[in-house]
């Protein structure tokens, strides 16, 4: 890029900076002199991946005194509570386990968890911080995530990994900017005419799917296959919502619909698997609730997944794939299954043979529909693909490919 950079020593630090156009690097940052009066210091919170951002190569964020002392000192009254588990980071006794039992203005007198110490010992607050360990449940109290409740999963020294109740994304936080909890939020799930999991349109006529709502604001994940990008849009830049009803080709063009099970063979997210929640453009966003990030959704080509319990199109003769062979042999009103409640009320009983047929080779299991390919027509588990397992009178009992499991239809 021809960009000339120069190494200079700062006649103000002495220390030496890289220069470019006049402007000092140091370690990827810019450092440029200020007035003191335009920084405003109080109440000041910074998140985790605030402090992170600025963290120097090699810094540790557990045991870097400064980013301990920006965090302790914005600290409210009464931060500390009787009962309260800590854990000493300062002195003699730095990483010593406790609980609280006292608090006197700036004094905190703890029980230690060894036995041999004396019963209580007195702390500064600042020599404390609060600890937590995986499987509580905590609240967040303070910073950029004041509100949340979830469960810790991990704990990483003073930072805690916890499992958003709301969105079941995981989100780092200091441990000091919690308190342990029953309490589950259910988070705002609902601004204007928009609601969490909605398909939309926004004003530069990108499409992506809500997964968060804050605020004054949506967290949407667009409609850009393998490649997730989460943007966060304001009421006004959402154009309209997307509720049309369509279907896409899967990669062995089976026709797939909402709701449908896919499997995902191609890409990034390949070897995922789940209900497909909505359909444009080809694109397919489905949820897997194994998939922690983007609050479970994924998004993916048609032509990269596969509908579970569809054609693979690995066997082909004359034109029609060997399913569709089957399913044509399955056309007598026999194998048009009907959902409970759709059967004609009045006329004579169909025979269907099986063991209440009277026809046929007769007994469980020897119905000429057992062990056939079929689709269900009609009915709650329309569209659903299976194989018969037993033909009982009326009643047919279908291993559906998709779900996993028998039902029984009729």
């Amino acid at each position: 890029m021809h960009i000339r950079v120069e190494r200079r020593r700062d006649k103000d630090s002495g220390e030496y900076f890289e220069m470019v156009d006049g402007l000092m690097f140091k370690d990827g940052f810019l450092y440029k002199p200020v007035s003191i009066k335009s920084i405003h210091t109080q109440g000041i919170q910074p998140s985790f991946d605030e402090l992170e951002k600025f963290k120097k190569p090699g810094d540790d964020m557990n045991g870097d005194m400064s980013s301990l002392n920006t965090l302790f000192s914005n600290r409210k009254k009464g931060h500390f509570m009787k009962g309260d588990a800590v854990i000493v980071v300062k002195g003699d006794l730095k990483n010593l386990e406790g609980w609280v039992e006292k608090v006197e203005d700036t004094t905190v007198h703890i029980r230690p968890k060894i036995s041999d110490l004396p019963k209580t010992l007195a702390f500064n607050e600042k020599e404390l911080c609060k600890y937590f360990k995986p499987g509580d449940h905590v609240k967040v109290v303070s910073g950029v995530q004041e509100g949340t409740t979830g469960m810790v999963v991990k704990v990483d020294g003073h930072v805690l990994i916890i499992l958003s109740d709301t969105t079941k994304e995981h989100i780092r936080v200091f441990a000091d900017h919690v308190v342990e909890s029953s309490e589950i939020t259910t988070g705002i799930t609902r601004i204007g005419d928009y609601e969490l999991h909605d398909l939309v349109l926004l004003d530069n006529l990108s499409f992506g799917v809500i997964i968060r709502v804050e605020t004054e604001a949506f967290q949407v994940l667009k409609g850009v296959p393998d490649r997730p990008e989460v943007v966060l849009v304001k009421l006004r830049e959402i154009k309209s919502k997307i509720d049309r009803r369509t279907s896409a080709k899967d990669k062995f063009n089976n026709m797939v619909a909402t709701k449908d099970v896919v499997r995902v063979v191609e890409g990034a997210c390949k070897g995922t698997q789940g209900p497909v929640e909505h359909i444009h453009k080809g694109i397919l966003f489905i949820y897997d609730r194994h998939h922690l990030e983007h609050a479970g959704f994924i998004c993916a080509k048609a032509q990269s997944c596969i509908l579970v319990g569809g054609s693979t199109g690995g066997r082909r003769g004359n034109g029609m794939d060997a399913a569709d062979a089957r399913m044509g042999a399955l056309r007598s009103p026999a194998s048009i299954l009907q959902s409970p409640g759709r059967l004609p009320p009045r006329g004579p009983q169909m025979n269907y043979g099986g063991r209440f047929g009277g026809g046929g080779r007769g007994g469980r299991g020897h119905d000429a529909l057992v062990g056939k390919c079929i689709k269900i027509k009609s009915g709650p588990y329309k569209g659903y693909r299976g194989r018969v397992k037993e033909v009982t009178g009326v009643l047919v009992r279908v291993e559906l490919d998709s779900l996993m499991k028998i039902v029984t239809d009729s």
